[in-house]
């Protein structure tokens, strides 16, 4: 992989690896793109195949905030932290001591951190910007108590969040918690959904998340003429925090579920929770006969190959990167007659809600802002409309627009 060739291609601003022997953390921090602040996105906890999967993850995400942070009207650049996921040691160790003999066997796991950024806040620039840069607790910074090793690494991370003086906060994303973000939070104020914050209360954030891809469901719904989604078929691929709490919407809206997840256990919930709902192959639910084809798992799932095999008129769902050859297959899927809603455009939910908190909004001022959607949606669309392009590329086009003018559209 030509690291600097992929930077200049996806018009990066940086990326920074960091490695902490003590505790063995591999992270990459991704930021894109900065023009409306600070960058803002998710830590993310996975175990990749490689070093290279690390990077090219933690570029693409990186560059879905900027997008997403744009169309949603933030006031903030796009971002991410990839940490790659190690097998982390049975025991504990002491702060400041060795790897690991676990640690050791992961040797060719890689570096890490993702995602655009931007501005000054935190500890030496307290007030730079809404809601981050509150005094940190003194407790147990470097203390040298016994940790375990999770801990550590999530304390390291905050050290080189506290290391970029504010150009990139984090919080929750694809395996980590809420626990996790405490402990960058004893390094660092560039954190969001700690403990008793409403992003890390009752899984407020993927309800957030999903409740913004049932209105562009909505939204897409009512571009193509249908009034309702009582009676409407829709496959939802992936049935975690989001894609079981867009099943809630979706079955009180009386749509009419078709679900799949690898995890037969969160197939069985759905089946016994929503009454009519049916389950598919996890691999082969792209292809089912539905309205609407819901993708809320991993992202990639629609190649050149799976998008001649969609039976949907809609593609609306929370995954990221849900198309795999990119400008290519939204044409494609244009051509066929299906109408995709862009997914950095509908889950947008989570990281609004995110950004409003940090802004001192409550849940209901927020809900508000989530089902703003809607309107931006329906931008798109009439974007695409009159430019006769994808609805991809028309969001792009507004996106780019916004980041031209650097000034958030609130």
């Amino acid at each position: 992989m030509q690291i600097w060739r992929e930077m200049e291609r996806e018009d990066m601003e940086e990326l920074v690896f960091c490695y902490d022997p003590s505790s063995g953390l591999r992270a990459i921090i991704a930021i894109h793109n900065t023009a409306l602040g600070p960058a803002l996105g998710g830590c993310r906890c996975w175990s990749y195949t490689s070093e290279e999967e690390a990077i090219r993850d933690a570029i693409k995400l990186a560059k879905g905030m900027t997008y997403k942070n744009a169309m949603a009207g933030l006031p903030y650049g796009g971002g991410k932290a990839v940490i790659w996921d190690i097998a982390e040691a049975s025991g504990k160790i002491q702060a400041g001591s060795g790897t690991s003999d676990q640690d050791d066997e992961q040797d060719q796991a890689g570096v890490g951190m993702n995602l655009p950024d931007e501005g000054g806040l935190g500890r030496h620039d307290q007030g730079a910007h809404p809601g981050v840069g509150a005094n940190l607790p003194d407790e147990g910074r470097h203390s040298g108590n016994a940790m375990d090793v999770r801990a550590l690494r999530f304390r390291a991370l905050g050290r080189c969040l506290e290391r970029l003086n504010g150009r990139f906060v984090t919080g929750l994303d694809l395996g980590t918690t809420a626990s996790d973000m405490d402990q960058i939070r004893v390094e660092t104020a560039y954190v969001t959904d700690t403990t008793g914050s409403l992003g890390a209360k009752d899984d407020f954030t993927a309800d957030m998340t999903a409740y913004g891809v049932y209105i562009g469901i909505v939204t897409s719904l009512c571009h193509q003429g249908a009034a309702a989604l009582q009676g409407i078929s829709v496959a939802v691929q992936g049935l975690g925090k989001v894609g079981y709490a867009l099943c809630r919407y979706l079955h009180a809206a009386g749509a009419r579920l078709i679900v799949a997840d690898v995890v037969p256990e969160r197939v069985q919930r759905a089946l016994v929770q929503f009454s009519g709902a049916i389950s598919a192959d996890p691999a082969r639910i792209h292809a089912a006969d539905c309205k609407v084809f819901a993708p809320c798992a991993l992202g990639g799932v629609i190649t050149p190959a799976t998008a001649e095999e969609l039976r949907c008129s809609i593609v609306a769902g929370a995954a990221n990167n849900q198309l795999h050859g990119g400008q290519l297959v939204a044409r494609r899927m244009q051509a066929r007659g299906i109408l995709y809603a862009p997914d950095y455009v509908l889950n947008a939910g989570g990281i609004i809600s995110t950004a409003c908190e940090l802004q001192g909004a409550g849940p209901d001022l927020i809900r508000q802002k989530v089902a703003g959607i809607a309107g931006t949606l329906g931008k798109v669309y009439a974007e695409a409309a009159r430019s006769g392009i994808s609805t991809l590329e028309a969001a792009d086009r507004l996106a780019e627009a916004i980041l031209s003018t650097g000034q958030a559209t609130q």
